[in-house]
This record gives structure tokens, C-alpha cells and sequence, in this order.
């Protein structure tokens, strides 16, 4: 029994398909099958059934998973144990994200880790935030940063606020709405919208405050930058509902007003599956990615 015979386990039962867990770990999936075989074969029982849509443990299998995964776990230990001590650290770090991330420089971030840690090779993904929370679920990423209120994402996950920011709605110079000293969900409502990305969390967080009051924005422009959103609302085509942090960049002119009476609030978190254990480059982020939170300001939202 070899440790790859382990790993290739692990990886089978978790996606449940021979091919994804072969994609993960760079093996085709005639050498997956071949590692489990062989497995089978020395111990002498089935670890899998398979049909021809996925495999699935035996109740064999699931013992063998079991302590294949705790094996699998003091090894990867051990292995961050020696890197700590060499302060020499490897391997791959894979990263969730949502744009924007506001106040919290992200891109910085990345540079200063990078420049400490240079061995570590960053894979930066971006999505939705349900896409982003599916792949920390199936272990495709170690973490991601998620417009998301730590206390409401479940006990599957763990996250740490970096900072919360405000949402605003961004008005042309001349719109009839910068007469007023804030906005309400309601007159947002009574105007076209320049709208961000389909299923993206600054539009699922305005639209489910807006469906709890029994609201509905009249999306007329939808964009997939946010450039864009800035461009069009400042040309008049409709308003926008962005994070102040980004309205207050340099840009197109536009008018900004807050939510009234009820704040609008936009939070960045950084958020990893709570059973997983990190490897040495996800530990060290997390390190890493924390210490930069409490060094940079925290503006204090500003609501009328």
C-alpha cells in the first residue's frame, strides 16, 4: 500500500467520478483505476461499487476512507511541520474571489504574500458567490473572499470580516434624485438600473432587500464590468448601486447618495470549509491575508 493508493481514494470518493478525481491529480483515468485495483487487490475486498454514470464506497470502502484520510492528514502535517521549521514553503495556494473588494486591496495582498512566500504558485479564481461556496465545498479551492456576513454562512465554513463597506446609489449629475439627501429602496424601484453581472452578490444583495419589501429594480443596462456600470449611469442610461469604495474612485463624474433610512451594507469576508485541514501555502495566506486586514484602515460607513 503506497500513499498515492490513499490519495487516489480520497480523491475517487470525494467527486465520486474516476475522470474528476484524475483531472485533480494528474493521472488519466485508466491509472485511477488501475491504483484502485491494485488496492483491492492487496487487501482483498472492494472498495468501490461501479455503475457506469459513478462509483460509489462499499462499506468497506468507507473504512478504508477513513483511515486513509487521517494517514493522509498526519503526512500533510508532517509536511508543513518541515516547512514551517525551513521557512521554505511550495505547492499551490488556489483562490476564490469576488470583485470588487472595496477598501481591502486585494491585489497588494497577493503581491506581498507572493514576495514572502515566492514558491507558492496563486491560482485566482473568480465567480459567483454560490459557485465560489460549491467549489470551497468540493475542495476545488483553499479560500475565497465573499460578500458575505460571517455569522450567517453556516457551520460548514469559518470566515474572518476583513472590513464592510456601504452601498450607495450612484446618480448622474443631473438626475432628479441628487435633490435628495438619501435614497430609498422605493425610488430605486421608480427608475431604470444599471445593473451588475447576472447572479453576482452586490445584485443578489440589492434585490433580495428590494424582494422583502415587496420591490422589484427595472434592470434596463446589465454589465459585466463595473467600469461600465460607472460609464453608463454618469451618461444618464439609469442608477447604479455600487460600493461606495469604488463610486469614490476617479471616473466618470456621477452623484452619490446614500440609502435611507435603512443602510445598505456590502461586507468582505475571507472564508475556507471548516473541517479542512490548510495546506502550508493556505495556512500561511490566511496569516498572512489577516495581519494585512488589521494594518489597513477600516473607513467607518457613511450614512445620513
Amino acid at each position: 500500500m503506497e500513499l498515492r493508493h490513499l490519495r487516489t481514494v480520497e480523491a475517487v470518493a470525494r467527486h465520486r467520478s474516476l475522470t474528476k478525481a484524475g483531472e485533480e491529480l494528474f493521472l488519466t483515468q485508466s491509472a485511477v483505476s488501475q491504483q484502485i485495483r491494485r488496492l483491492e487487490t492487496e487487501l482483498g475486498v472492494d472498495v468501490f461499487h461501479r455503475t457506469s454514470r459513478r462509483v460509489e464506497l462499499t462499506a468497506e470502502g468507507r473504512v478504508i476512507l477513513g483511515y486513509a484520510q487521517r494517514a493522509l492528514a498526519e503526512v500533510d502535517r508532517l509536511h508543513q511541520e518541515l516547512e514551517q521549521i525551513t521557512g521554505l514553503l511550495s505547492g499551490e495556494l488556489r483562490i476564490g474571489g469576488l470583485y470588487p473588494t472595496g477598501h481591502f486591496d486585494l491585489f497588494a495582498l497577493l503581491a506581498e504574500f507572493r514576495a514572502a512566500h515566492p514558491g507558492v504558485a496563486i491560482h485566482m479564481t473568480e465567480g459567483t458567490q454560490d459557485d465560489t461556496f460549491a467549489a470551497l465545498g468540493a475542495d476545488e479551492l483553499d479560500l475565497a473572499f465573499i460578500a458575505h456576513d460571517p455569522d450567517a454562512i453556516g457551520e460548514e465554513f469559518s470566515a474572518d470580516l476583513l472590513f464592510k463597506d456601504e452601498l450607495v446609489v450612484a446618480l448622474p449629475v443631473d438626475h432628479p434624485l441628487t435633490a435628495q439627501s438619501a435614497v430609498s429602496f422605493e425610488d430605486v424601484a421608480a427608475t431604470d438600473l444599471v445593473a451588475y453581472r447576472e447572479n453576482s452578490a452586490m445584485r443578489l444583495r440589492l434585490e433580495r432587500k428590494m424582494a422583502a419589501r415587496g420591490l422589484q429594480p427595472r434592470n434596463a443596462f446589465i454589465c459585466t464590468e463595473i467600469a461600465a456600470v460607472r460609464a453608463l449611469t454618469s451618461n444618464g442610461l439609469g442608477v447604479a448601486v455600487i460600493p461606495r469604495s469604488v463610486a469614490e474612485q476617479p471616473g466618470p463624474p456621477i452623484e452619490l447618495r446614500p440609502f435611507g433610512p435603512d443602510p445598505l451594507t456590502w461586507p468582505v469576508a475571507l472564508v475556507w470549509r471548516a473541517a479542512r485541514r490548510q495546506s502550508p501555502a493556505g495556512s500561511a495566506f490566511l496569516e498572512v491575508a489577516l495581519d494585512y486586514a488589521r494594518r489597513t484602515e477600516r473607513p467607518r460607513l457613511r450614512v445620513a
